[in-house]
């Protein structure tokens, strides 16, 4: 139990924590399909899923290793000197790849990554004069100089959106997140600190998809979240120690 490669209950706790992770990631599919708007399609439901998979990986490695605790496997592989971190090291992996899988949904053809990049429409109308004609595009109205109104056609909302979303960071952040969730939630900590991380990491992650959909900072600024996680996640497992 003390080698450096995988043992066979590191196998069994990444199997739960897969199975789980898996099982949760469906809820959240099941959810967005009985809650969403007529007009949300799958591509862009499986968009958002991607993003998700690695919340649903991050909550089975969370319940994987609570209930490892509570029937006192844990401590019993801290009796044979492994470390906490270590002895979780099953349960993040079978997490981690369940995050990954949804990074790898993403690459797929008729996944539509552009839910992950909101952008809200004008809410009022809002003129701009182009070669002597008043235009509206946010209610596709047209005003000649004569006074004639005309029809322009509303602007969609993919029209005021990214035109693309940016594949190769978008990829990386949500690698990223895929093992920093899992091994963030299998590290015991204060909850305090929990909280507060929580809501830091994702209020910063709304901000800067915003942000990126806006063109107002560069796409690599999207790994910043999931790389202020796993660095607290880092911190959490070298300051604990067996109770």
């Amino acid at each position: 139990m003390t080698g450096d490669g995988l043992t066979a209950y590191d196998a069994l706790l990444a199997r739960r924590a897969a199975a789980l992770g898996l099982a949760l990631a469906l809820l959240v599919f099941l959810a967005m399909v009985g809650t969403d708007d007529v007009a949300s399609t799958h591509a862009e439901r499986l968009g958002r899923l991607s993003a998700l998979a690695s919340v649903a990986g991050g909550g089975a490695a969370f319940l994987t290793v609570v209930q490892a605790r509570s029937r006192g496997e844990m401590q019993a592989l801290g009796a044979t000197g492994l470390t906490p971190a270590r002895a979780s090291l099953g349960a993040v992996v079978g997490g981690a790849l369940v995050g990954l899988l949804g990074a790898a949904l993403a690459l797929f053809p008729g996944v539509d990554l552009m839910p992950l990049f909101p952008r809200a429409l004008p809410a009022e109308a809002g003129w701009v004069s182009e070669n002597g004609v008043w235009l509206d595009g946010v209610r596709g109205i047209r005003v000649a100089a004569d006074g004639a109104v005309s029809s322009a056609g509303a602007s969609r909302p993919s029209d005021l959106v990214l035109s693309t979303p940016p594949l190769m960071a978008t990829l990386i952040a949500l690698a990223l997140a895929a093992v920093a969730l899992p091994l963030w939630a299998a590290a015991p900590g204060p909850l305090i600190r929990r909280a507060f991380v929580s809501f830091a990491v994702a209020s910063s992650a709304v901000f800067v998809f915003h942000l990126v959909a806006a063109h107002r900072i560069g796409a690599m600024t999207l790994v910043l979240p999931p790389l202020l996680l796993l660095a607290d996640a880092v911190a959490l497992h070298r300051g604990h120690r067996w109770s």
